[in-house]
């Protein structure tokens, strides 16, 4: 046995978490933080909106900081976390509860993997919503070769004009210019249920590395 003792003072994890979600809610342009697209995410989706978590850097930030207010209201494919599942997941989704609003959280590097689900979801008229956190990386990777190296190596690329390239399956797309814009237009795809939208969001994943820093402040106190 060791001769570790725990600080007397522990943090108060629900208040380090309900912090972190409103320092989310300050306005800017993009790229926006986690912190801003789970906060004005969360100020969008009704309490019975279904949102599908996607593999990636993302899902690290959503099971951490997106607030559930019901059952079965956030789906994490926490087993063997499986990237893209969550586009023809939220298909599924929406025709199991067609009165729900239906939001699937995705990085581009796994939208990229299962796109071509858009036509399934316009072909049969399934009404959807997809939020694209772009960083144009494989984040999750990127951010363990950091951790673990200091640095990291191929997991860059490019994408596609991404607004031609969902429009050209006769979706809707726009690329997020601001938090508020980010807010106003998710909303306005969620209240007009009735076509497959896009939300394409640039992201900076440099709050990854601020992250483990705290947790491990957090986790020594502990």
């Amino acid at each position: 046995m060791n001769d570790f003792k725990s600080s007397e003072t522990k943090a108060d994890i629900r208040e380090e978490v309900e912090a972190e979600i409103a320092s989310g809610k300050v306005e800017s342009k993009v790229p926006l933080t986690p912190q801003q697209i789970i906060s004005a995410t969360r100020e969008s989706v009704d309490d019975k909106g279904i949102v599908l978590v996607d593999t990636g850097a993302l899902k690290m930030w959503m099971a951490r900081l997106y607030p559930t207010y019901a059952p079965n209201t956030c789906l994490i494919d926490n087993g063997l976390s499986t990237m893209s599942w969550s586009l023809p997941g939220a298909i599924g989704a929406k025709l199991a509860k067609p009165d729900h609003h239906i939001l699937s959280v995705m990085g581009d590097g796994s939208f990229m993997m299962n796109s071509q689900e858009l036509e399934t979801a316009v072909r049969y008229h399934i009404p959807i919503t997809i939020l694209l956190w772009v960083d144009k990386s494989y984040g999750l990777i990127k951010w363990k070769m950091d951790m673990e190296m200091g640095h990291h190596s191929e997991v860059d690329f490019d994408n596609p004009d991404f607004v031609e390239y969902v429009e050209s399956f006769g979706a809707n797309a726009h690329i997020v210019s601001s938090r508020n814009d980010l807010k106003n237009k998710l909303q306005n795809y969620l209240k007009n249920d009735n076509q497959v939208n896009v939300l394409i969001c640039p992201v900076d994943y440099r709050e990854n590395m601020k992250l483990i820093n705290k947790l491990g402040k957090v986790t020594v106190s502990l």
